[in-house]
């Protein structure tokens, strides 16, 4: 049975999340279901949530956006809860450091990314995540993006 989060719960859930994405990954444990679900595009080869399935594999993810320097994560809309979701929507900035084998932008290069995150919560932790963002932005400042 799912309990769904108090309007206070879910804004404290939501503010953990910013903090994961904001680097304070030791947050990971107390938020993250063991098992979970996400949905959210392939971004290249080695940016793919589709292959999540477990805690740790959501962790390397978000731990490899730590690829950006001085990244800063806000929220920009919400946190909204209703029922078992909690939906907020969120802006980034930071510089590319580097390393990431399929781009082409220089280290230095200044990135953002807005977007919006709906988060399903079972028994107080994140088991499923959707994520949709306006990464053509994103992915032109990378040089990630290709023709045909």
């Amino acid at each position: 049975m799912t309990i769904d989060p108090a309007p206070a719960e879910a804004h404290r859930i939501w503010e953990k999340w910013i903090a994961l994405w904001n680097g304070d990954l030791s947050l990971g444990e107390e938020l993250l279901a063991e098992r979970l679900t996400v949905h959210s595009p392939k971004l290249s080869d080695s940016i793919d949530p589709g292959l999540i399935s477990d805690r740790d594999s959501a962790l390397a993810l978000i731990g490899g956006v730590q690829g950006i320097a001085d990244l800063t994560y806000t929220t920009e809309v919400g946190p909204v809860a209703e029922g078992a979701y909690v939906t907020g929507g969120w802006r980034f900035a930071g510089t590319y450091r580097g390393g990431l084998p399929e781009a082409a932008a220089a280290p230095g290069t200044p990135v953002t990314n807005r977007g919006i995150d709906i988060l399903r919560i079972h028994q107080g932790r994140v088991a499923e995540w959707w994520s949709a963002a306006e990464n053509l932005q994103l992915l032109a400042a990378l040089g990630l993006l290709r023709a045909g």
